[in-house]
């Protein structure tokens, strides 16, 4: 098992083609980018985004040099539109291609929604957890959850996610996940979860 690390720059580039590949068959962007054959190009670069965001604002776990990912926020910081701008976001449109940002912005504003709905405390956010699909089944995507919650215990706080994909429900629910609302992620869209883990039970002192 190749050690876990921080993501350096030298790998942001098959960072982002590793989420790329991992969240080819996510029925989110099979229904923003129904188009196979231009879907891998276009969310390598808009994955740059949220790695972006993630190296300055938050905490890029890899192993494997970047073929396993997981970005995390703290309870300290946030996504704002600003940040989003200054990580690429105003290019998005442009090689996305107009209807399929327009889903993207739905159903981001969908995961928003739900978001606001139930956070009311600080608390880390899993933004993305990917692993490429050739190292499937080695236990990477666990260890990166792993090593993520030692942090998130440590810290004592709750974490949150959103998910698209139906099939990892299981695995976030093994990690002490539980499911807050499903939601349909835009007009016709394909449906979210919302997602919420509480925090570590806090030790008590022997007397």
């Amino acid at each position: 098992m190749s050690a876990i690390a921080p993501l350096t720059r030298a790998h942001i580039d098959v960072a982002a083609a590793t989420i790329a590949r991992a969240f080819a068959a996510d029925p989110l962007f099979e229904w923003v980018l129904p188009d196979p054959a231009r879907r891998r190009a276009r969310m390598e670069r808009l994955n740059r985004i949220p790695l972006e965001y993630g190296l300055r604002w938050g905490r890029v776990m890899q192993s494997h040099e970047g073929r396993g990912v997981a970005i995390w926020l703290p309870p300290e910081s946030g996504i704002t539109l600003g940040g989003l701008i200054r990580c690429g976001m105003l290019g998005a449109p442009f090689y996305l291609g107009p209807r399929a940002f327009g889903r993207f912005m739905a159903a981001n504003q969908a995961m928003e929604t739900l978001h606001n709905k139930y956070v009311h405390e600080a608390h880390w956010y899993l933004m993305i957890v990917a692993v490429d699909p050739e190292l499937h089944g080695r236990g990477i995507g666990t260890a990166l959850l792993q090593e993520g919650f030692a942090e998130v215990d440590a810290s004592r706080h709750v974490c949150y996610l959103e998910t698209s994909c139906e099939r990892n429900l299981g695995l976030y629910r093994r990690h002490g996940f539980k499911v807050l609302e499903t939601v349909p992620l835009g007009k016709n869209g394909p449906p979210g979860w919302a997602m919420w883990r509480p925090a570590a039970p806090r030790a008590v002192a022997c007397r």
